[in-house]
């Protein structure tokens, strides 16, 4: 596996927080905290401790608290310092006489507290981080698990992971279909300060071979609406997610007739069990009306959910559900309807997921989901021409390929 490097060019140096993050930081900060003398101004880099305060971090590198001061009121209509974040960066240039001269904040991804010394006192702006956006292409042999088998464990490739299982979310059960062997090729929207890497932006397209089936994914815009669509421009949504999870592990199948583990009796079991840890969040397989939200028995604390088209979903032993959903609500496909527990008759923390189709109860990973809407006819040629474009593009894919390797060389 490659590893990944961060290229610091000469940029602001606040911006490495958007290239490393808070464990990525650590090598850098030892780096960079160190207070090396450029003729008379040296600079201090750091990122913000747990419990820490602006004050707090004026105090461990001896700075002024007076200037601390006039550096809030200048900043005020900019950002409230006193909001700051664990993990963000800060950075100080500061004179022989201890006095700041130029100060950055990092606020978010998108952009940074620049406060300049002058004559007249401190001016401070937010500063929007321009980035320059590029497209860029992945090649991903898969073992085990789509996390692992990311290029590295920086937050940017797993975030990416749980895109395409949002994408792939009603074809494909990231749990049970995974097999090694199968490979998934994404074009995807690359950002860059300079020449660093900020991260990922839209999947545009991507090709998912699984155990000998092609699925293929066309990101398409119309009228403010997004959506994935296949190549024939059948949208990839359906009303019901095939799972309500994201990467657990299944620790009991639909069956007519399995033995219980706590009742030590034969019966069926007409859904599936996911083990996963407690707290996990459960979310809503589609759109509907909430039936019933409470404690139901050997379930637990369930939620049942009534969907268009006949189906209905249920969420057995959950630890908590929250007050929203009560009976009546609406909820959307995706929203949070409880956190995985082990109320109930449960051996440990799980859900026990089902589906009912028609007042009969199917096999959650079988059961034919119909699709939601499709390209219109009026747009049908705009879309063939960018399904076109990126068929071709991910066709050239042949062999592992990421943003960046090694000697940290652009592919």
């Amino acid at each position: 596996m490659k590893r990944i490097l961060f290229g610091i060019a000469s940029i602001p140096v606040i911006l490495i927080v958007f290239f490393m993050g808070v464990r990525g930081m650590d090598s850098a900060e030892e780096m960079l905290i160190e207070k090396e003398k450029q003729e008379s101004i040296y600079t201090i880099v750091g990122i913000v401790r747990p419990k820490e305060t602006m004050e707090a971090i004026f105090v461990k590198h001896g700075l002024s608290k007076e200037e601390l001061f006039e550096i809030f009121q200048s900043a005020k209509k900019s950002y409230d310092l006193s909001k700051i974040s664990v993990g963000n960066i800060y950075s100080f240039e500061v004179d022989e006489k201890n006095g700041i001269q130029h100060m950055q904040y990092g606020i978010d991804e998108e952009s940074f507290l620049k406060v300049i010394s002058t004559p007249e006192g401190f001016n401070a702006e937010k500063v929007v981080i321009k980035y320059r956006k590029s497209i860029g292409s992945l090649f991903i042999d898969i073992e085990d698990n789509l996390i692992f088998s990311m290029p590295s464990s920086h937050k940017e490739y797993h975030r990416l992971a749980l895109e395409l299982s949002d994408i792939y979310a009603w074809d494909i059960d990231f749990t049970s279909d995974i097999r090694n062997g199968d490979s998934v090729k994404i074009i995807v929207e690359e950002l860059w300060v300079g020449e660093v890497f900020k991260g990922y932006r839209n999947i545009l397209a991507a090709e998912f071979s699984n155990n000998g089936t092609v699925y293929k994914a066309y990101r398409f815009e119309h009228d403010g609406y997004v959506g994935y669509y296949d190549s024939k421009g059948k949208s990839l949504r359906k009303t019901l997610l095939r799972s309500p999870l994201k990467f657990k592990y299944i620790s009991s199948h639909f069956s007519r007739r399995r033995f219980h583990p706590v009742l030590r009796i034969y019966r069926p079991h007409l859904g599936v069990d996911y083990a996963t840890p407690s707290g996990t969040p459960v979310s809503s397989a589609g759109d509907g009306k909430v039936l019933y939200s409470g404690y139901k028995g050997q379930y637990g604390k369930m939620v049942r959910i009534k969907h268009s088209g006949g189906f209905e979903t249920y969420y057995g032993h959950l630890s908590r559900i929250p007050k929203k959903i009560r009976k009546g609500a609406k909820v959307s496909q995706g929203d949070i309807i409880g956190y995985v527990g082990a109320t109930g008759v449960a051996t440990g923390p799980h859900l026990d997921y089902r589906i009912k189709l028609n007042g009969r109860f199917v096999n959650p990973l079988k059961v034919r989901l119909p699709r939601s809407r499709s390209i219109a006819t009026s747009v049908m040629s705009e879309f063939r021409e960018t399904a076109d474009y990126m068929e071709a593009r991910l066709t050239l894919l042949t062999q592992p390929i990421f943003a960046f390797k090694e000697k940290d060389k652009k592919s």
